[in-house]
Parts: structure tokens; sequence; C-alpha cells
């Protein structure tokens, strides 16, 4: 397949959850990044609850006109096919062709490689659906949720972008090394960089990196990782001493290769710089904020972390 991906070491994308940030505050802050050249792609990550994904996705694209905005990720298997391809074909259609794909498997299952072939078989059958989009409706930009390996390789020649998250930059570059020769050069490699922010304390910023270390670590697959990635041992010993729920915080410094929190503008640039120089193309710099935190302050900081890059 022909990647149409344009690569740049300057740009960056964010992403904008649901629930961390309201449907005003989504609009706001994309209305602001959408002012900057350097912001290439809006991420909004999808849940089981709560605002959809694709809706929250039309209406940034209905209100901005440059940047490109996207689901991060889609379970794929949950749409039916035919009605996904005519709406994106809508989306593209009054867009300007700026909306981008992303997919994953979503909870894989006891068999996670059948979930894998089913969703890469749905991902063709859109494709063949795009190939009857009406003349000036381009098919969209296709990324694919891809945490380890194996999903890799089977994605990497039917995606323009694989999407990691919650990673260090070793594992990244493990990864992105072993996909040069497949990947022809051509793909982008975007990765989720999760950091948490709050404007009481830097103990309220930790204890939510920390409490979202042991989220993950309870789903299989990425406790696999974290083992793969040196960081198994220290979130072990989060569950063995739970003082730091209430009391003095001290953050492994392993985890602080994935994850940061209240971090200084140098640290943050240093921080989304090792990626880079592991083979991430594009740092996708998901904020984190405790509930009912001030609205002025989560853009002020969206702010402050594009002016930090």
């Amino acid at each position: 397949m022909t990647h149409r991906t344009i690569l740049s070491s300057e740009k960056i994308g964010f992403a904008l959850r649901p629930g961390v940030f309201s449907p005003q505050e989504i609009r706001e802050t994309a209305l602001f990044l959408d002012q900057s050249d350097r912001v290439s792609r809006i991420f909004i990550p999808d849940g089981r609850r709560g605002y959809e994904s694709l809706e929250i996705v039309s209406s940034i694209l209905g209100v901005t006109k440059r940047v490109r905005a996207g689901s991060g990720v889609i379970r794929l298997l949950e749409h039916d096919a035919m009605l996904l391809t005519r709406r994106l074909q809508t989306l593209q259609a009054f867009s300007s062709n700026r909306f981008f794909l992303g997919v994953g498997t979503g909870t894989p299952g006891p068999q996670p490689g059948n979930a894998i072939r089913v969703m890469l078989q749905r991902l063709d059958e859109l494709r063949r659906g795009f190939q009857d989009f009406p003349q000036g409706v381009e098919p969209p930009e296709i990324y694919v949720a891809a945490l380890k390996l194996g999903i890799a390789k089977r994605a990497v020649r039917k995606a323009d972008g694989l999407l990691l998250n919650f990673c260090s930059p070793r594992h990244s570059s493990n990864l992105i090394e072993a996909l040069k020769a497949q990947s022809g050069g051509g793909i982008e490699f975007a990765c989720y960089l999760k950091v948490f922010f709050s404007s009481q304390s830097d103990e309220m910023a930790q204890r939510l990196l920390l409490q979202e270390f042991l989220n993950y670590d309870s789903a299989p697959q990425y406790h696999e990782m974290f083992v793969q990635d040196g960081t198994a041992k220290a979130i072990s010993s989060l569950k063995e001493r739970e003082e730091w729920k209430s009391g003095p915080v001290d953050l492994p410094k392993e985890l602080l290769k994935v994850s940061l929190a209240n971090p200084q503008s140098q640290k943050l640039l240093r921080y989304v710089k090792s990626f880079r120089q592991a083979g991430v193309t594009l740092p996708v710099v998901y904020p984190y904020f405790p509930k009912g935190e001030d609205p002025a302050f989560k853009l002020e900081t969206v702010k402050r972390i594009l002016k930090s890059l």
C-alpha cells in the first residue's frame, strides 16, 4: 500500500480524553491547537461509557480549519462495516479530508491472535469500501493500536500509522527497529505520552500517575509489556505499600521514563525528545487532570505544553 502520511520530527499530536476534558473544554482546546502549525493531529480516545469518539471528532472538525482529528482508538469489531464506511466518507467530505481513523481490538480476550486476525479482516473490508468514495473524498489515514510486536508486524502493511501507548522509549525503540524492514520507512510511529497535572499539588498529580499504572497493570497484555519493560517490579511495590494514596509519594524512577507528573518545561522537553530519539515520529501528548480541576488551568497547561515543545 502507499503511505500518505507526512512525517516531520517537529510535529506533535494531542489526545483529549472525554471525561478529563468536558465537551466545552475539548472545543476550546481544539480551537487553540488549530492555530499551531506544529500540532498535526488531535486524537479522541474512546471509552465504553460516556461520549462517543467519532461524534466528538465530527464536532472538532466542524469548528477547526487546519488540524486533523480522529479516533484514538475505536474498537473496530463493534462497528458495522458498511455503516462505518458511510460515516467515514461523510466525515471526510465535510472536513476537507482532515479525518483519520484509529482502530484497535479492545480487550482481546482469551484468543488475542484471533481477535487481531478478525480486526484486520474488517480493516480490509473498510478499505474496499473506500474505493467507492466519490471524487475529491479521500480514504482516511488509518492508525492501528499496536501494544506488542505481534500485532504490529501484522498491521504494519495495512496502516498509515501505528499507535503505541503507555510504554517506555526502550519498548518503542525495540518495536520500531524490529519493523523497519517491513514498514518500508513510510509509516508513522505515534505514541501516547501520558502526563499528569494538578493545580493543587505535585502529590495529587503523582497519585494520578501511580493509579494509572495500577489500572493498566490489571490488564494481562499491559502487565506483560511492563514485565518486558522493566517496570513491573516497581508497579508491584505500589500494591504492597499503599501509604502513597494519602501520605508522601515516592515515584519509582523506572516509571518516570514512561510518564511524568507536573513536570517543569525542560523535563517535559527531555521526555518528549527521548521518544523521538527512540524512533517515534509523532509524540502524542496525553494530559490528565483530577476530577474537578479548574478549566482555565487545563487550557493554560495545554498552552504551556505546546510552548515547551
